[in-house]
Order: structure tokens, then C-alpha cells, then sequence
């Protein structure tokens, strides 16, 4: 999958999960799987100055999807804002 078409794909999913948090529900454990699995992928795609940070925000996916799990709609809110930071973050460090 060429970064582009995986970009693509990470956003449209990470809307689904913010629009249901935006909405005071928690997002479908399905949607956060495929979140999750699309993060996890971005290590193996990050040039070697920001896969710290792409690790980071795979992790911080893993925990949003735990968080997911066990209902705990308050730290999936926390966890959405870290992985908006950290996204901010990469962006205007690494563009």
C-alpha cells in the first residue's frame, strides 16, 4: 500500500471514531480495530527521523481500542485527544 492510499484510509476511519465521540457515544469496536490495525502499520511506513512517533501513535491506538473495550467512554475521550495531538504534532514537526 503506497502512503498516500494509507493516509487516506487511516483519516477516514479516525473521523468515524471522532464524529461518534463528537456525538457522546463510543466507537464501534470494529471501527477502532481497523483504526488500530491501520496504526500499527504506520512503523513499517515512517521514514527512520519520525517512526518514534509513529510508534507512539500506534500505541495510543492499541490503548483507545482497550479503552473501547472495557466501556470506559472517558479515557477514549482523553486518548482521541492525545492521538489529535500527536498527529498535530508529527505534522508540523516532520511536513
Amino acid at each position: 500500500m503506497d502512503f498516500r492510499t494509507y493516509k487516506v484510509e487511516l483519516e477516514k476511519v479516525y473521523t468515524d471514531i471522532t464524529q461518534s465521540i463528537d456525538a457522546n457515544m463510543l466507537p464501534e469496536l470494529d471501527t477502532l480495530q481497523e483504526f488500530t490495525r491501520l496504526a500499527r502499520l504506520m512503523p513499517m511506513l515512517a521514514d527512520d527521523e519520525w517512526i518514534g512517533e509513529a510508534e507512539d501513535f500506534a500505541h495510543l491506538a492499541t490503548q483507545i481500542y482497550q479503552a473501547a473495550k472495557k466501556s470506559d467512554f472517558r479515557t477514549v475521550v482523553q486518548l482521541a485527544d492525545s492521538l489529535d495531538d500527536a498527529q498535530k504534532f508529527c505534522h508540523k514537526t516532520f511536513r
